[in-house]
């Protein structure tokens, strides 16, 4: 199937990552709650920051599901999140709100079976591609800003809670330029100054330099993090995509370097 091989070669690079964990030595976080047992008791209510907010800090991964319609399970110890595959994995497929260029564009890099997708040349997956990488992340939050360090070639995202905003015409970005603020206990974060070079997922959905992204962060309790992503494109899209994705924190662990191009062999063989 098309899709399936649009999201194989998207993984490629990704799957040549080290996939054990715990290679740093073992230290227990003191801060987090635990069962009698001496596990993370993960359902204890969330942590507070300080000035009071939840406390979104820690290490994170997405949560497995099952993959779209019509999408191959791809085996192996990495998970799969469903949105990696299609941010449209909700939607009847004629309900996809696509501008017409845009529609065109998907089918092309569907035909193409994915090769022409940033990730197999080891570029940057992109937001809101990014929030549901298979590879973990890091968010380190402050009560100026909320930083977040992903796994994934070892990049690294500010999202600025001082108020600030992205000069006039600032030089597009892959990850754009995030600021956020609270609503109630939940961090909405803007994003907006974008290159046009993203696929949104691994089917190879576009976006215009008009997406802007919203993404609302609640965390639920010790062990949970919901991210609602908006995707609001009108250059792509005639109406907004939202979905939600779930992380699950990963206790007494840490992140590992991780550079795409190291030992990088699958680019070569895509014809």
């Amino acid at each position: 199937m098309r899709a399936a091989a649009a999201v194989s070669a998207l993984l490629a690079a990704l799957c040549v990552a080290p996939s054990a964990r715990a290679q740093w030595a073992q230290i227990h976080d003191r801060a987090l709650p635990r069962t009698a047992d001496g596990k993370p008791n993960l359902a204890a209510p969330a942590p507070k920051a300080p000035d009071g907010r939840p406390d979104l800090s820690g290490v994170w991964a997405d949560e497995a599901a099952p993959p779209p319609p019509g999408i191959l399970t791809v085996e192996g110890d990495l998970p799969l999140p469903r949105y990696l595959v299609n941010i449209a994995a909700d939607l009847k497929p004629e309900e996809v709100p696509l501008q017409p260029w845009a529609a065109e564009l998907l089918q092309e890099r569907l035909r193409n079976d994915g090769r022409d997708g940033p990730t197999a040349s080891c570029k940057p997956s992109g937001v809101p591609a990014i929030d549901s990488t298979p590879l973990p992340y890091k968010i380190v939050q402050t009560s100026a800003a909320v930083y977040v360090f992903y796994e994934e070639n070892t990049v690294f995202r500010q999202i600025f809670l001082d108020g600030r905003k992205p000069v006039a015409d600032a030089v597009p970005r892959w990850l754009g330029y995030s600021t956020g603020k609270w609503n109630g206990d939940t961090l909405v974060v803007d994003t907006v100054g974008f290159n046009e070079r993203h696929w949104l997922d691994g089917m190879g959905h576009p976006n215009s330099d008009k997406l802007h992204v919203v993404e609302r962060f609640r965390r639920r309790d010790v062990g949970h993090l919901d991210i609602q992503i908006t995707v609001d494109d009108p250059g792509a899209y005639t109406k907004p995509i939202t979905y939600t994705v779930t992380a699950t924190l990963v206790p007494d662990d840490d992140l590992l370097e991780y550079f795409c191009t190291e030992n990088e062999k699958d680019s070569q063989h895509f014809h």
